[in-house]
């Protein structure tokens, strides 16, 4: 079976990029048809998506059962992703048959990478799974069982009012589904950019470079208090960018506050990317 292109987005402004929510309704045409209505995409990357989440270490992964409520979310969150999954894409949910159904055999079938997250008695949000192999140069690893605040308190102009951390956390548990989309740059097109274990190229001038898109996806689950959290990495050559596109770009990073570009990890070398994207040639 042939399988389709992947989606493409191009969720860049021509303006300083503010870390915001910027949620739209999952399911909202953003110019790929079909695809933008599936949880699940699968596309002509997937036995390299498959393949690099194969060698992650499984010490990234966690899968935290307390107490009888979070049994509980596991099974219900499972359920619907296995009914999804058969619903838009019947022929990976045969791969799951005879296995153990839990969280890594689901992930090992999809390009999506996943996250559970529990809404706390006090209104704070506590990742109880977490099977994250691409991610941006973060530790999957430290957000087990970490609150939602915990977890976003590197991301400059977070609220970190607690009122605000609950508000985001009721909308993610109560209503949805939703899908937000955050954006940088990056020197090579390997998935994982775990900043220790994964593999994360130089930027050099005479190289080309790539747009880096995560298509992240709320599924809420108010009547266990929890709620799903798909994450779906898509790297764009720049030399595939329109020259509108590679215009925006430029000057989205040339105007990015500098709170921003250091957590992008781009404040010491945004003359080069900028060098790179201009040229937008092979290496």
């Amino acid at each position: 079976m042939t399988l389709p292109a992947p989606a493409r987005y191009f969720p860049v402004k021509d303006a300083p990029l503010r870390m915001e929510a910027g949620l739209l309704r999952h399911g909202s045409d953003l110019g790929n048809g079909a695809a933008d209505r599936l949880f699940f995409q699968v596309d002509s990357e997937l036995e390299r998506y498959l393949a690099a989440k194969r060698t992650v270490p499984a010490h990234r992964h966690a899968l935290l059962v307390r107490d009888a409520a979070e049994r509980d979310i596991h099974a219900a969150v499972l359920a619907w992703m296995t009914d999804t999954l058969a619903r838009e894409h019947p022929d990976r949910r045969a791969l799951l048959a005879g296995g153990t159904g839990g969280f890594a055999q689901l992930a090992s079938v999809v390009q999506e990478d996943l996250v559970v997250l529990r809404r706390l008695p006090d209104g704070r949000g506590s990742a109880i799974a977490v099977h994250v192999c691409a991610p941006s140069g973060w530790r999957p690893e430290r957000i087990h069982g970490a609150s939602f605040g915990t977890i976003h308190e590197p991301v400059p102009e977070f609220a970190k009012d607690p009122r605000a951390e609950r508000s985001m956390v009721d909308a993610m548990v109560e209503r949805g589904p939703y899908v937000r989309f955050v954006w940088t740059v990056a020197a090579d097109a390997n998935l994982d950019h775990h900043p220790e274990e994964g593999r994360r190229e130089p930027w050099r001038s005479d190289c080309s470079g790539f747009l880096r898109v995560e298509r992240q996806t709320t599924v809420p689950f108010p009547a266990h208090a929890a709620s799903l959290f798909l994450i779906r990495t898509y790297l764009t050559p720049f030399a595939d960018l329109t020259r509108a596109e590679r215009v925006v770009l430029a000057r989205a990073i040339e105007r990015m506050p500098a709170q921003v570009a250091a957590y992008k990890g781009l404040a010491a070398i945004g003359t080069t990317v900028l060098e790179v994207l201009r040229r937008s040639g092979p290496c």
